[in-house]
């Protein structure tokens, strides 16, 4: 078995385990992480995503690499009925997440302007046509959790025997190293073996720091209040778990818990003080 660790995403601990597969081949994943984040992360001005933004109003070229990321982030939306929403990229900034983690975690608490930045329904301010993407004046998208569930995914299917974790993102597929599969550790402790699922974890105990955290609610504007601080969801792709982790993240358990179930979630647990999920 080979594996490689890497940091990405800004800032994000990824992991990629493989059996039966070249050096080359798990090279070649990993230099596709790394030129993934380049084309797509906010937190460059010369990327692809971040000339997107700041061209709103405009009807702007794309790759089809930026199409069917900006297609799979309106799916998403409309999955999660509104709360896995790449729109909420000014609201994310406004809560002090203006740069990558490691950044923000190093400089001193900013204090709370209790101004809230209003959401948009992704559908209302993105279109996309072959080979274009106009975003509305004013709005700009985070890909975020999307593009790493996108990406687990994709790599994971290349690789055919594989584990392919991008920051909390997570895709297993095929026998593992002993032929029963991989075992993936879930947030409350407990753990599944699995030949091919995926596994992510949402919630507010992530991505923190000194006056805030990540886990932006679109229907407020605001960092969430409430909730549990994490729930994992295990699906039949990365993606998927990402999108319905991080709708029970945001609706709650009591009633995020049979959305997802609903939608596709295998199984979902939680670390928090409110009760198990089932």
């Amino acid at each position: 078995m080979r594996r490689h660790r890497l940091t990405a995403f800004g800032g994000a601990q990824c992991e990629i385990l493989v059996v039966g597969c070249s050096h080359a081949d798990l090279s070649a994943a990993v230099a596709e992480v790394y030129a993934f984040e380049t084309r797509l992360t906010r937190f460059d001005p010369r990327s692809e995503l971040s000339l997107l933004n700041a061209a709103a109003g405009a009807r702007v070229a794309v790759t089809p690499l930026l199409e069917e990321l900006l297609r799979t982030a309106l799916e998403a939306h409309a999955l999660s009925d509104g709360m896995v929403n790449a729109a909420v990229l000014p609201a994310l900034v406004a809560a002090g997440y203006d740069r990558t983690i490691a950044e923000v975690r190093r400089r001193p608490a900013l204090p709370a302007t209790g101004v809230p930045v209003p959401v948009p329904p992704l559908d209302e301010v993105l279109e996309v046509g072959e080979g274009w993407a106009r975003l509305r004046p004013g709005a700009a998208v985070d890909l975020g959790g999307v593009g790493k569930g996108w990406l687990a995914d994709r790599l994971a299917e290349r690789l055919e025997n594989a584990v392919v974790n991008l920051g909390g993102d997570l895709r297993a597929l095929g026998a593992g190293p002993d032929g029963a599969g991989w075992t993936a550790g879930l947030c409350d402790g407990s753990a599944v073996r699995v030949t091919d699922a995926g596994i992510a974890t949402s919630g507010r105990a992530g991505r923190r720091w000194a006056g805030g955290h990540h886990l932006v609610d679109p229907r407020t504007g605001r960092p969430a209040p409430g909730g549990p601080e994490a729930v994992t969801v295990v699906a039949a792709t990365a993606l998927h778990a990402e999108v319905l982790a991080k709708l029970v993240a945001l609706r709650g358990l009591a009633e995020g818990v049979p959305l997802a179930l609903a939608r596709g979630a295998e199984r979902v647990r939680s670390a928090s003080l409110e009760e198990p999920a089932a």
